[in-house]
């Protein structure tokens, strides 16, 4: 059996960011330097009084350690709100 952080599984991840230019090549950054590769991205309808918007990531499959130090980097990002739903998604 392997410690949680050694599985390897495919990351679905759900966030609320600043609707300004460059948020998702900041956060595509992040996940490229802890060697994620980014499956699909899809930005949800923006909420025009918040300024607001909402980003789904799906990954290919990455180390847990990795995804866990990748999102605490993403979550520190001035143009990330919040982490919503960070759910790993095993392939059977």
């Amino acid at each position: 059996m392997l410690p949680i952080s050694e599985i390897s599984t495919r990351h679905y991840i759900r966030l609320t960011v600043s609707d300004t230019p460059g948020v998702l090549a900041q956060i595509a950054t992040c996940l490229g330097e802890a060697n994620i590769s980014i499956s699909s991205v899809i930005q949800k309808e923006t909420h025009v009084d918040a300024q607001t918007a909402e980003l789904v990531i799906m990954t290919h499959e990455a180390r847990e350690a990795s995804m866990q130090a990748a999102l605490a980097v993403v979550n520190k990002l001035p143009s990330v709100q919040a982490i919503g739903s960070f759910i790993r998604v095993e392939e059977l």
